[in-house]
């Protein structure tokens, strides 16, 4: 079944046990725990924005977990924003197995989490998807209308990668599930989106970030990180990656 081995190629969560405690580096962090739809606990790390300023939900990509991840508050100080990173099922702390689904559930219960338990307005929160996080964000975002959306070095669908996924041939496969068809959900995002992508990425061809951007609804943006690749965008571009990011957010209304 072709689901199945996409996903032995596509998550590859890192498990940490239930005592673990926040790393040094992720401090000023609250450990939360949301219930999705489905039933799962999704854990998550949640610093509370200031007064005035925005709240990011950060969707990370398909590797490690939130203390990993944790690393990413610091290249994105520059928005001085609020921020939720969450792990999906069956990564880190969080309960469950990863699948499309159970991705989406989480998602749809992090931004539930924000504008219910925390009473943050949607246009007062912003939503960054990395990689696999960009799938997740295209999802969740349907119809919504919040402050801005970033989508980082995602693709438009999982089968228009899946060569890079998986060591043979694909042509003639069906994919049921694991789609992750965000270019055709991008146009239905009623928010102001930022795509950004590096121009060497080898795993995710820069093309997939322009397929994307053709397919978004205005307001649109795109910043191509000049020999960025796939995981190293914000390293390749220095300083000016947060300034970039800040920029943006500035011109928001």
């Amino acid at each position: 079944m072709i689901e199945k081995l996409v996903r032995k190629f596509l998550y590859y969560p890192l498990v940490l046990r239930k005592e673990e405690p926040i790393p040094p580096y992720a401090s000023g962090a609250e450990e939360v725990w949301i219930k999705s739809a489905d039933g799962n606990d999704i854990h998550g790390l949640h610093w509370k924005a200031k007064e005035d300023r925005p709240t990011l939900l950060y969707l990370h990509g398909n590797a490690q977990s939130v203390y990993e991840w944790a690393l990413v508050r610091e290249e994105l100080l520059a928005l001085d924003c609020g921020m939720l990173l969450i792990d999906y099922p069956g990564y880190g702390k969080s309960s469950g197995t990863p699948t499309e689904s159970s991705l989406y559930a989480a998602g749809h219960a992090a931004l539930e989490w924000l504008t219910g338990a925390q009473n943050i307005a949607e246009k007062e929160i912003l939503v960054l998807g990395k990689s696999l996080g960009g799938g997740v964000t295209c999802e969740i975002l349907q119809g919504k209308t919040i402050k801005g959306v970033i989508l980082e070095s995602t693709f438009s669908s999982i089968p228009a990668v899946a060569s890079k996924l998986i060591p043979e041939p694909i042509e003639g496969m069906i994919f049921k599930t694991e789609r992750y068809d965000s270019v055709l959900k991008v146009p239905k995002i009623n928010s102001p989106i930022l795509i950004v992508h590096g121009t060497a990425d080898e795993l995710i061809p820069f093309a997939e970030a322009e397929k994307l951007y053709d397919a978004a609804s205005e307001p649109k943006k795109i910043y191509s990180v000049q020999g960025g690749h796939h995981n190293d965008v914000s390293m390749v571009a220095g300083a000016e990656y947060g300034l970039k990011l800040r920029q943006w957010l500035d011109g928001l209304v």
